[in-house]
């Protein structure tokens, strides 16, 4: 009997030994961030078994094959290879009179994403629940033919209960409708609302569930894309939720401020592709043909010149980074940016610190209080470096600003869905927008304007301020932020 176990121990042993040689080799091979890499190593090798089951679990990107498998299935090339200018009119024809830096980043956001500049398009802000929300369910109210729909929180709530009411009804008058909710934001507020959505009949997917299997692996990728079509000619993109928290009701503010854009032109059909592309990963149905896509496509008569930018752990490069990077470097005079999770990575810390050293003036609001009381403090060390080299942080002092704004000079902004942090830039699908020429720059002048007049800029001298406790704290968050 003494052998017996004293064989099963061996053997335990060197399995356990085998497992964790084996998932230290795949995150030499596999893992593009050396310090993940070396992170990952050290955790698999020192933490016998369970290191290597949550490597498992959590450091190896399944869904990338999964999404590679399921492209190549649909006779669609794989997110790889060199990469190639799209098919399209260059920034050059579309805005001769750009400032010569654009043409260039123009040139690098075209190869990365792969998706060709789309002119002629109208981009509206929607400040607020109330503006955005009736925007939307007007949009649904008035479509004769689709309705797509994603988002990450979607809740059965005074919100929430609004739309399924508008979607239930154009289901019934016969409308092609499609929504697709995140499987962990749907738990949101825990007024779940896809059982709600399929009582009506409605077609509607979980995204990514999570399961008591290997495919519990999947449970960290979410998607945080907010997108709606309606009749392939009227869109919404952004970054609001659909939740109540976002309404004024009974005279008290809305606990949340946001920012949500109508977008019409051709740019539409980029916002489809998206949905369409998320849609059949998560139901193997494809969305094609007149329902849901304009043939041939209308010409659009506004004056903002798109691009839409799916990113997601699905891709080779994490693309919305380099583009924000880059952006960046082609600032002359004035970077504003508002973003409710603002921890960007040592990357754009460097470009966002060397245009401030070359004079360009950087803004950028981040809420006083975070809805996620340990983001303060790893946002907080951040800081310290951003404002030595001459950016200015503003604290809002009003509600929880959810809104995710960049636009610099009068020349380019993005709006979407993105966060400035690691789970935005490297784990979530995202949908953003780059927009080029004066006219989005100049619309979203006044709301930057405001959203910054109240807010309170922190003094050189704010961190040797803090109390020793805090700055500890924010250093211990700081580790964790390439995985926040």
């Amino acid at each position: 009997m003494d052998t017996v176990v004293s064989a099963s121990a061996y053997i335990f042993a060197l399995l356990v030994a085998i497992s964790a040689i084996l998932a230290a080799v795949h995150a030499i091979m596999t893992q593009d961030d050396v310090r993940a890499a070396i992170a990952w190593i050290g955790f698999v090798l020192f933490i016998p078994f369970f290191g290597a089951l949550f490597y498992l679990m959590f450091g190896v990107n399944r869904i990338r094959r999964r999404a590679r498998h399921t492209r190549i299935k649909q006779g669609l090339s794989a997110r790889r290879g060199l990469l190639s200018m799209p098919v399209g009119d260059p920034l050059e024809a579309l805005w001769p009179d750009a400032p010569d830096v654009w043409f260039g980043h123009a040139r690098l956001s075209g190869r990365v994403v792969k998706q060709p500049l789309s002119a002629g398009n109208n981009v509206t802000p929607l400040v607020g629940g109330r503006a955005a929300y009736d925007a939307m369910i007007d949009a649904i109210n008035n479509a004769k033919i689709s309705v797509a729909l994603t988002t990450y929180i979607f809740q059965a709530d005074q919100a929430g209960r609004r739309f399924v009411t508008a979607l239930r009804k154009a289901h019934e008058r016969g409308v092609e409708v499609r929504v697709l909710v995140d499987s962990v934001g749907n738990l949101y507020g825990l007024k779940p609302v896809y059982h709600l959505l399929k009582k009506h009949g409605i077609s509607v997917a979980s995204f990514n569930p999570p399961r008591l299997s290997w495919r519990m692996a999947f449970f960290n990728l979410r998607t945080h894309r907010k997108i709606l079509v309606a009749d392939h000619t009227i869109g919404f993109a952004g970054g609001m939720n659909i939740r109540a928290g976002h309404m004024a009701m009974n005279g008290m503010p809305a606990k949340i401020n946001d920012t949500h854009f109508k977008v019409t032109g051709p740019i539409v059909a980029q916002l489809m592709d998206a949905f369409a592309d998320d849609w059949q990963f998560s139901t193997g149905e494809d969305l094609t043909g007149a329902h849901w896509y304009e043939d041939p496509p209308t010409a659009g008569n506004g004056d903002v010149i798109a691009r839409a930018i799916a990113d997601g752990p699905d891709e080779t490069r994490h693309k919305t980074a380099l583009i924000l990077a880059n952006a960046l470097s082609c600032a002359k005079h004035h970077i504003w940016i508002i973003s409710p999770y603002f921890v960007p990575d040592k990357e754009l810390t460097a470009a966002l610190s060397r245009a401030a050293l070359r004079g360009v003036v950087v803004d950028i609001l981040v809420p006083r209080h975070s809805n996620l009381p340990f983001f303060n403090f790893a946002a907080e060390a951040h800081y310290p470096a951003l404002i030595n080299a001459g950016c200015r942080i503003h604290l809002g002092t009003k509600s929880f600003d959810h809104s995710k704004l960049m636009v610099i000079d009068d020349s380019w902004a993005m709006i979407g869905s993105a966060n400035w942090d690691a789970r935005s830039l490297r784990l979530n699908f995202e949908f953003n927008l780059e927009c080029f020429g004066p006219s989005l720059p100049k619309t979203l002048q006044p709301i930057l304007v405001e959203k910054f007049h109240d807010a309170r800029p922190l003094p050189l001298d704010w961190w040797r301020n803090q109390p020793l406790w805090r700055r500890i704290f924010a250093r211990i968050f700081w580790l964790t932020s390439p995985y926040l």
